[in-house]
């Protein structure tokens, strides 16, 4: 998946962006609202196997992209029946003015 509108694009998560998926959710700041006031301690190995799993056709993990750069993550969950839970963080905390 693809989307892009003016500056921010939207882009199926990778491999390559494990390392960074790791980081934001090792970051205690960022995840304490999810409960994880220490992160989450997650490996990038452990965050590739994960996204090696959303091709089930039921998960998708994606990077949001302020002109190129990762700026923070949406993940869906297809419910069936028409239905999707979404959740987004913007992970860069200069982009959320």
């Amino acid at each position: 998946m693809l989307l892009k509108y003016e500056r921010i694009t939207l882009r199926n998560a990778g491999a390559a962006d494990a390392a960074q998926l790791a980081a934001w959710w090792n970051d205690g700041a960022l995840m304490a609202h999810a409960g994880f006031p220490n992160g989450t301690g997650q490996t990038p190995e452990s965050v590739a196997a994960d996204i090696r799993k959303d091709a089930d056709g039921v998960h998708q993990r994606l990077i949001i992209e302020l002109d190129g750069r990762p700026v923070g993550e949406m993940m869906y969950e297809n419910l069936g029946d028409g239905t999707a839970e979404i959740g987004i963080k913007i992970c860069d905390a200069s982009e959320q003015e």
